[in-house]
């Protein structure tokens, strides 16, 4: 793991919350942090079992470490800090969990299939001649989206990364995406 150097480091946790609670200068709360940097990467590679996962998670943390150390009022650092950990890996892990679930269970809705499942399943030249088509009307986020999520079969998180997007922003792409292929496909 990445060390820090620092002057501060030695300085007890409740005085670098307090210095930086009044100077607003973020090398006291990174150098907290950093005291407890394996302690963070050991829950969260409990949790994702995954390093690469781990050390994002490390990271995300460090921001909510950031912002929440100064509304909150923290008695025992070390004991907060693992807790908001843990509850940042499970939150992702539910995240992932329901968007694994979403995407195995749209495909049956009331048990049965959707009437439109864009890129699968046998389809005739014509059928694909009108879907290049309307994808080339999309709008070009929506085209990015669709075209990496089903033709590259990329995952929502690596769109998002590469299109320097939100998760979720790149999840509405390709619902309204999907959606407005459909409507064009019917029309043409």
């Amino acid at each position: 793991m990445i060390r820090f150097k620092s002057d501060h480091i030695e300085a007890s946790d409740d005085s670098l919350i307090q210095l930086f609670k009044e100077t607003d200068r973020i090398e006291y709360a990174t150098d907290l942090y950093s005291k407890y940097i394996e302690l963070v990467y050991g829950v969260c590679l409990k949790y994702f079992k995954n390093e690469d996962d781990s050390k994002d998670a490390v990271m995300d943390i460090y921001e909510k470490v950031i912002s929440k150390l100064k509304t909150h009022d923290v008695d025992y650092f070390k004991s907060w800090l693992f807790i908001l950990s843990k509850n940042h890996c499970l939150s992702e892990l539910r995240k992932s969990k329901r968007v694994f679930e979403k995407e195995i269970d749209y495909k049956k809705i009331n048990g049965e299939e959707p009437s439109f499942l864009p890129f699968e399943g046998d389809m005739k030249e014509a059928q694909l001649v009108k879907m290049e088509n309307c994808i080339q009307h999309l709008i070009d986020n929506q085209k990015q989206c669709i075209t990496r999520f089903y033709l590259k079969k990329q995952s929502y998180k690596d769109i998002a990364e590469q299109l320097s997007m939100s998760w979720s922003r790149v999840r509405s792409l390709i619902q309204n995406g999907r959606r407005n292929l459909k409507i064009c496909i019917e029309k043409s």
